[in-house]
């Protein structure tokens, strides 16, 4: 007599199968890299700091007169940036212009971002990255000032950075810009991968 199998030996047998073949599915996915980035070596920046309300960067601004800042794609681009000089350090003036003046255009770009700080912290640029499309993922992290820095903790400044991208403009379709509250790990997705621009 031929025995066939039980209906629960069945089910659970398919049950097996299908477990096994759906982690096959995610480990191969994840082991080929397609749904990886690549993390990008030592990327040039500069940053500009200010104190109280007035920006680093003053200039272009939209229809509300904000500094309107994203990325610097051409040399017209970059002639249009305008820094709140008499506001900033001079040598970090001079960091910033000879930053975007040494960009090539043609295989380059640079990111600008400004925003508000607690005057008792400094951001830091974390790292930089190419999500799985080749889009730009710049993240910053904020960290405690040096002991001697002067500042009150409810009083707020000014930071801007510029980060210079290996791709031109036309080369991704959007970026990402992000910043953490401490400095922790790169995200695993970009931790293998890592190349110098």
């Amino acid at each position: 007599m031929v025995r066939t199998p039980s209906r629960r030996s069945a089910l659970h047998a398919t049950g097996v199968a299908l477990a096994a073949a759906l982690a096959g599915c995610s480990a191969s996915d994840t082991d080929d890299g397609t749904e990886r980035g690549r993390l990008l070596g030592d990327v040039p920046h500069a940053t500009l700091r200010t104190t109280g309300d007035r920006p680093p960067i003053v200039a272009p601004t939209d229809d509300r007169g904000e500094p309107s800042i994203g990325t610097v794609e051409s040399d017209a681009d970059a002639a249009e940036l305008s820094y709140a000089t008499d506001a900033l350090e001079s040598t970090d003036v001079t960091a910033a212009r000879r930053l975007v003046a040494e960009t090539d255009f043609d295989h380059e770009s640079v990111v600008v971002s400004q925003t508000a700080i607690g005057a008792c912290y400094r951001r830091r640029l974390h790292y930089v990255a190419l999500d799985a499309d080749g889009d730009p993922d710049v993240q910053f992290c904020r960290v405690v000032r040096d002991a001697h820095a002067p500042c009150e903790r409810d009083e707020t400044d000014h930071v801007a950075a510029l980060v210079r991208l290996p791709l031109a403009a036309d080369e991704y379709d959007g970026y990402s810009v992000g910043s953490g509250g401490r400095c922790g790990p790169v995200p695993e997705r970009y931790q293998n991968g890592s190349e110098s621009p």
